[in-house]
């Protein structure tokens, strides 16, 4: 499992996949890769205290580890399967427009009131959000670019997006009071995690929200009010649309309304 880490150092996937070999080891480091088996496997997911996700994470990090050492490190003699739980279910929740107001009302502080509308307008990913500074906030043109100087492309592809015409005067205001390059601020510093102001007004609301909803969210509005899938994938930044359709055709008010329609249909 070292040398596989090393060996990926400098992927964007290395720090995540760093802190779950730490949560692994107890359990996997003085372990013989050759006797590992099923009921191991079985018994590592038994008794890891983290959800469902995480635990196939890691143990699927096992598996690649273990893959990679039959032809680097110390050369294991074959490949060595190992069981993993099955996937879990998709837990996307969305908010109905009601219970983002109710929500919103219970957001106290002005940057995350900011951030919230634009997670909402953008569907933009909680980092890049966090990350947005304002030099690409172009008012001029009406346009927000998530991607920073630098960044390495991943899977999870940051987006150019126009502004909203309801995101526009927040950001207006937000750019008139700054105190820093970083849209989402407070006293001058960025502000690198809002779960604990989502958890706050979550508590005073009533209503649970993550910054993962406002994507799921803004996403599931634009459906129901009609806008094509692939529309929406360019929108929130899907290499194709099948993820989209995927999660959000559903929604789309004329979604499989044809194939309804043509069943009583006659020549």
């Amino acid at each position: 499992m070292t040398g596989y880490l090393t060996s990926i150092s400098s992927k964007p996937s290395h720090g995540r996949r760093e802190d779950a070999w730490k949560a692994m080891k107890p359990f996997w480091e003085n372990v013989d890769p050759m006797l590992i088996d099923e009921p191991m496997a079985i018994a590592y997911n038994d008794q890891r205290q983290a959800g469902p996700s995480t635990r196939r994470y890691e143990l699927m990090q096992l598996s690649t580890a273990l893959g990679w050492a039959v032809t680097n490190g110390p050369k294991l003699p074959h490949r060595i399967p190992v069981w993993l739980p099955q996937a879990a279910e998709s837990k996307r929740r969305h908010l109905s427009h009601a219970e983002f107001d109710q929500f919103f009302a219970g957001i106290r502080a002005e940057h995350a009131k900011l951030y919230v509308m634009i997670g909402l307008y953008t569907m933009a990913r909680p980092t890049a959000i966090l990350q947005l500074t304002w030099d690409r906030v172009d008012f001029m043109r009406g346009l927000i670019d998530f991607t920073p100087p630098g960044h390495r492309r991943t899977a999870k592809r940051r987006t150019v997006v126009p502004i909203a015409s309801d995101l526009m005067p927040w950001l207006q205001t937000g750019y008139s009071v700054r105190t820093c390059e970083s849209v989402i601020e407070r006293g001058g510093e960025p502000i690198l995690c809002v779960k604990k102001a989502f958890q706050a007004a979550s508590e005073r609301s009533g209503v649970h929200a993550t910054p993962y909803t406002l994507r799921h969210t803004g996403a599931v509005w634009a459906a129901e009010a009609g806008v094509s899938m692939p529309e929406l994938a360019q929108f929130m930044g899907h290499d194709d649309d099948r993820t989209t359709q995927k999660h959000y055709a559903r929604f789309s008010p004329g979604h499989l309304r044809l194939v309804a329609d043509a069943i009583r249909r006659r020549a």
